[in-house]
This record gives structure tokens, C-alpha cells and sequence, in this order.
């Protein structure tokens, strides 16, 4: 299963930029390298204009008969064959970074360095007491330890507030520090009382306590093979 944090559309957004920049890159520096910085805002003038380039490459990755990139939506799956659209993603990854294939090796390492960017979606359900930078500013942090230690000493007033969601949603909210580290607790020895923290996000300190959790299993390599050469290219599109 392909891993929701390097989704297919977001590689074909990126692949496609990449390429449109490289083609323009080129048409400059052939337009340009015999002439002087007078014939510049000619030269500009005459440079091809980027909607239709980009037009192009969509065209050639999807066909004549396909709909702009920004319409499509969920149902992709239903509108194309996955593996030729893997193919031909494969040939733009191949032409915008490297051309060399990793060994069976090289991919592993990479793999098992990268693996839990593959993670599927993982699904909390959890009550939490925010402590906001807003209202706290540099004492959010410890304000959230000391009512942490109350509710440890036996305090049970809490006005906590329940949120349930995957952790893409999570991270959209919180912020990707704060989605990873209530990955970590959840995959942690569930002890009573259940509240722990604190720990930060974009808003300021919290208090946690996790109710349930599910979490995203790391596909095998072998699963998301392609994938994981395509995103090995780009890191090593330089080499």
C-alpha cells in the first residue's frame, strides 16, 4: 500500500514543477549564453510561457483526453491504471534526478533510514489540556507541568477536551512535532493515570491522555519498491 505521506498526486505536483523548471533553465541559458545583459529583457520577453509548458508535461504524463491536475480528485484509482501511471512517473523521476539505479542494498539502507516516513495513517483518540502560548506565552510549559503533577496527586477537576482523528489531521492542527511525539506515547506501555506530557505544539503545552490509539503499520519494502526508488533518486539526484 502506498504511504499516505508521499501520496501520488503530491509526487506528480512535484515532478511536474521539477520538470517544467529544468526545461525553462535550458531554454534560458540556450537563449542567452551568446548575448550581453542588453538583449536580457528581450531574451525574457521570449521565454516560453510557463502555464502551456506545464500543460505539456500533464499531457504527456496523462494523455490528450485528460482533466487539469488541480480537478482530479479521489477516485483516481478509478479514472487510470496504477501501474502505468507508476511507469510514467518513473520515467519523469528518472529524467528530472538521476538515471542510476540503486542496488538492492542502496535501497535497502534507504528504506530502513526512511521507513517510518511510510507509515500509514495511524488513528488517536485522546483528551488533552492545552496550556496556549496566547495566554501563557514562555510559562505554557511549566504551567502544564505543575497542573500535570495536581492531577497526579489525586485533583480530578479536569476540563480536559476529547479529540479523535488520524494523525495527518492531527499534524494539520497540532503541528508534525506534536503528531510524532503522540505516536511515540501511543506505541509506549499504556499506565495509569493515563495522563502524561508535557509536550509541545503550535499552540503551547499539553497535558495527554490517550484513550485509544491504532497505530499505522510500515509497509513491507517490497510493497512500495517503486516508490522508495523514486524517493532515492531524488535524494541522490546530485551524485
Amino acid at each position: 500500500m502506498t504511504a499516505p505521506t508521499h501520496s501520488t498526486r503530491s509526487i506528480i505536483l512535484l515532478t511536474i514543477a521539477l520538470v517544467t523548471t529544468l526545461a525553462l533553465g535550458v531554454y534560458w541559458y540556450q537563449t542567452n549564453q551568446y548575448t550581453d545583459q542588453r538583449d536580457w529583457d528581450a531574451n525574457r520577453q521570449n521565454l516560453p510561457d510557463i502555464n502551456v509548458l506545464q500543460q505539456r508535461i500533464q499531457t504527456n504524463l496523462f494523455g490528450d483526453n485528460s482533466a487539469e491536475i488541480d480537478s482530479v480528485g479521489t477516485d483516481t484509482d478509478q479514472i487510470m491504471d496504477p501501474q502505468a501511471m507508476e511507469a510514467k512517473l518513473a520515467g519523469l523521476t528518472k529524467n528530472v534526478t538521476t538515471l542510476r539505479q540503486p542496488s538492492d542494498q542502496e535501497l535497502l539502507d534507504y528504506y530502513r533510514q526512511h521507513q517510518a516516513e511510510y507509515r500509514e495513517f495511524s488513528l488517536f483518540n485522546f483528551r488533552h489540556l492545552l496550556f496556549s502560548s496566547a495566554k501563557y506565552g514562555g510559562s505554557a510549559y511549566q504551567q502544564a507541568e505543575q497542573r500535570l503533577q495536581q492531577i497526579r496527586e489525586g485533583d480530578e477537576a479536569i476540563n480536559e477536551e476529547a479529540y479523535q482523528g488520524a494523525s495527518d489531521q492531527i499534524e494539520d492542527r497540532f503541528g508534525r512535532s506534536f503528531a510524532d511525539k503522540l505516536l511515540v506515547l501511543a506505541m509506549q506501555p499504556r499506565i495509569q493515570p493515563c495522563w502524561t506530557g508535557p509536550i509541545a505544539s503550535r499552540l503551547g503545552a499539553h497535558i495527554i491522555c490517550i484513550d485509544n490509539a491504532v497505530v499505522g503499520e510500515i509497509p513491507d519494502l517490497e510493497e512500495i519498491r517503486s516508490q522508495v526508488i523514486n524517493d532515492w533518486r531524488f535524494a541522490n539526484a546530485t551524485n
